[in-house]
């Protein structure tokens, strides 16, 4: 029988041939005969049965090769990952985003040591990263006037919200396209697939508001949002709820949202709805930006309506079934500020 080396088994059969080793040397069993059983070299038996002695049962447990010592120092890859916190603007580059190329230069010009591509990609992993589409941020927002809106106007609002006893709803409004949003699927390599689409245009309004308590009301429009629409959405939200109940509604600044028609209204109904508006550009702030989000990236992915009647029959089924899921629509204020 031809002789192998412990190197060539895997690591769990080899940490089991080392505790049964040591069983039948200690039973008295010659090296000779207990490498003959398992087909190993004596010498490997031998060097085996050596640790044993030297540092007991822990010594034969399988540990996981070290591999190669690390190219960058710790002090080095603080040093890098202080620099990706920084838009690749900063360095000169057209664009503020991180690639493995770029990076690989960031590197190189900081410790000067070169790294490939592909190691570059394993270091990232490594570091707890990992390849993310960025979230879109106006260059308008002002993150002053943000923390002074919290201070005051939410502050305001939980205040109000707790005196008469209202539900607060984030409003805001989405546009619904024939035109598809495609997600990933499984295909063979190299063979691109196809997913057929509609090639006519249109579009759907749809305006929803969401509560904590994961309450989801919306209404589907076929023409766009003005503030006569934006009145009759919230017309809508008040014949919803008892008389006897206020309701907050916190929105963005749209121009369908605020003029005199909408001033107007509210007075009128002042004791059943009060509007707060969120500070300029800070749309990414609304919670309803989550709902429309998990409509379009989940509900409606790769639609295939062909006309406007056929889409909206489906945003109308996938918007209740949202609905129906308040702990889904509660799950829109998760990582929010609203606790």
């Amino acid at each position: 029988m031809k002789k192998i080396t412990g190197r060539q088994l895997p690591h769990d059969v080899l940490e089991h041939y080392r505790f049964r080793a040591i069983e039948l040397w200690r039973e008295g069993k010659r090296v000779k005969d207990i490498a003959h059983f398992f087909g190993l070299h004596r010498v490997t038996v031998s060097y085996w049965i050596s640790m044993y002695k030297r540092e007991g049962k822990r010594a034969l447990k399988s540990r996981k090769a070290p591999g190669p010592e690390p190219k960058l120092t710790p002090a080095e890859r603080k040093l890098v990952l202080m620099g990706l916190k920084k838009p690749a603007t900063e360095y000169g580059f057209e664009d503020p985003l991180w690639t493995c190329k770029r990076v690989g230069w960031l590197i190189k010009e900081i410790t000067g040591k070169a790294l490939h591509i592909s190691n570059v990609w394993r270091w990232l992993v490594s570091c707890g990263m990992s390849p993310q589409k960025p979230e879109r941020r106006a260059h308008e927002f002002d993150p002053k006037e943000w923390r002074r809106w919290l201070k005051e106007v939410w502050s305001e609002i939980l205040e109000n919200a707790k005196k008469w006893q209202a539900v607060v709803y984030f409003h805001d409004e989405c546009g619904v396209s024939l035109t598809a949003v495609l997600g990933r699927t499984w295909s063979p390599k190299g063979k691109r697939p196809t997913v057929k689409v509609t090639g006519k245009r249109g579009k759907l309004c749809v305006s929803s508001a969401i509560s904590k308590g994961g309450r989801l009301l919306f209404r589907i429009e076929r023409g766009n949002i003005n503030s006569k629409v934006f009145t009759g959405f919230l017309r809508q939200l008040i014949r919803r709820h008892p008389p006897y109940r206020k309701i907050i509604v916190v929105t963005d600044r749209a121009k369908p949202h605020r003029g005199k028609t909408v001033d107007e209204f509210a007075k009128k109904n002042e004791r059943k709805l009060a509007i707060y508006y969120l500070p300029p550009y800070s749309s990414h702030h609304n919670p309803d930006e989550n709902a429309w989000s998990y409509l379009k990236k989940n509900k409606l992915k790769a639609h295939q309506a062909r006309s406007l009647e056929e889409l909206k029959k489906i945003t109308l089924s996938a918007m209740m079934s949202i609905q129906r899921r308040p702990h889904l629509v509660v799950s829109f204020f998760h990582n929010s500020f609203v606790k």
